[in-house]
């Protein structure tokens, strides 16, 4: 539908996301335009839950006792981990013969001690692969530092003494500020393979939602922080719990709704998400996932957002516009496409801005930039460069990301990026060659 929504200002209900969910306090309000009426993603979803993906990887339930029932599926059965029912069916199989003999009360306390076993041998395996993979990052990351102390390539200026006379730029808390946001990254990563495990959902149903985000996030004239945050929390809470299909849009909308409170100073009202979705869930059924969400989670909202790497690595680039802008689309590339679900935040930020300054003919990565990035030189830099770069030549996937930067406003960099990366691919050119 494309009716406008009745003109009228947008409540901030203030609940507290970060530490407790107290009543909604609506004295608060906002002078942001309100949003035409927004479609509903879930007909796409649906014609694309046909493909169920098998899987046998659990999902992440960190917390063993809830205060409510998981608004994202219908069947409190389904709640929490995912069962294997060939497998559970096998076992049953197996066992009917010798349980025949058995009362009803002695058939579920053996399989409520089976079930617990199986739940303890899969949350087992889920949390060696979490800690493995939060082990290598660290690892790879020390190796950086070193890197970094030994070669002589890394001198760098102190671009942060031209701000000693400016408090608001914190210019002697400022690197131990970047090196508490480079710890936080590391926690806050969602599993990279969660897509793999959860049973009702694919990449292409995440890319049809994340684009209905950026459709509603644009809508709502949020900050580029707020998009960021609400997609980490939309992978975090699917790298814990699984989710229904006809669930997915809820699960986006309380994320939105959740970061914008935590990043806006005037979010939007509760009202207004229940509008975008087109009638498909009401205000009632959002504040409910946005309570189970926060507990999913422990209220930790405390995602390094990958615009604050991105502007520590403009410093040393004169704070170039054109290249920030080039920068902020190809970032943002990395938060929508599903094969970027897992790299550090630091990481993505640097390789937008390598492409955006190879774009504009600037090829030197010197010193300064390795520092304010975080320590990454071009080889670091290769893989997902690389990935970017297949991202740009590809058929477009994510139409409303792309006209929201094709637009004016945003220097029409969708447009300019593609031509750009077609054109050096049909050089036979790579992004790493020295000089493009």
């Amino acid at each position: 539908m494309s009716r406008e929504l009745p003109h009228m200002q947008l409540e901030d209900e203030n609940v507290q996301s970060q530490h407790t969910r107290g009543k909604e306090d609506a004295s608060k309000v906002s002078t942001r335009p309100p949003p035409s009426r927004s479609r509903s993603v879930l007909s796409d979803l649906n014609s694309n839950s046909n493909y169920i993906r098998a899987s046998n990887a659990p999902s992440q339930q960190l917390r063993t006792h809830r205060t409510m029932a998981s608004p994202f599926v219908t069947h409190p059965e389904n709640e929490g981990i995912n069962h294997d029912n060939n497998n559970s069916n096998k076992q049953f199989r197996i066992k009917a013969d010798s349980e025949q003999q058995l009362s009803d009360n002695e058939q579920r306390e053996r399989q409520s001690e089976d079930d617990h076993t199986d739940e303890k041998r899969r949350m087992s395996l889920k949390r060696q692969a979490t800690e493995s993979s939060t082990a290598l990052l660290e690892q790879n990351r020390s190796q950086d530092a070193k890197k970094m102390k030994v070669e002589p390539d890394s001198s760098w200026d102190d671009l942060d003494a031209e701000d000693a006379d400016d408090p608001l730029m914190v210019s002697e808390y400022v690197n131990e500020i970047f090196d508490y946001l480079h710890e936080l990254e590391l926690k806050t990563l969602p599993d990279p393979n969660y897509l793999h495990w959860q049973r009702n959902l694919r990449p292409k149903m995440r890319s049809i939602l994340v684009d209905w985000m950026v459709e509603v996030h644009l809508k709502f004239r949020l900050l580029p922080e707020t998009l960021y945050l609400s997609i980490n929390i939309m992978d975090r809470f699917m790298s814990r719990e699984t989710v229904q299909v006809d669930r997915l849009q809820l699960l986006a909308t309380g994320s939105l709704f959740i970061a914008a409170k935590y990043e806006e100073v005037y979010s939007p009202s509760v009202k207004n998400y229940a509008y975008v979705t087109d009638g498909g869930f009401t205000e009632d059924e959002i504040l409910q996932a946005e309570r189970f969400i926060l507990e999913i989670l422990d209220f930790d909202m405390s995602y390094p957002n990958p615009m604050n790497f991105l502007r520590r690595i403009s410093k040393a680039d004169d704070y170039d516009v054109q290249a920030r802008t080039i920068g902020k689309y190809l970032l943002e590339i990395t938060a929508v496409d599903h094969k970027f679900i897992g790299y550090l935040p630091s990481l993505c930020a640097a390789a937008a801005m390598y492409i955006a300054r190879k774009m504009l003919g600037k090829f030197e990565w010197d010193g300064n930039l390795i520092h304010y990035s975080g320590g990454y030189r071009d080889s670091d830099l290769k893989e997902i460069c690389e990935m970017i770069m297949d991202y740009l030549i590809s058929p477009i996937v994510h139409e409303e990301f792309f006209k929201k930067y094709a637009s004016r406003r945003f220097m029409k960099v969708s447009i300019l990026a593609r031509q750009w990366a077609k054109k050096i691919t049909r050089e036979g050119k790579n992004i790493m060659d020295p000089v493009i």
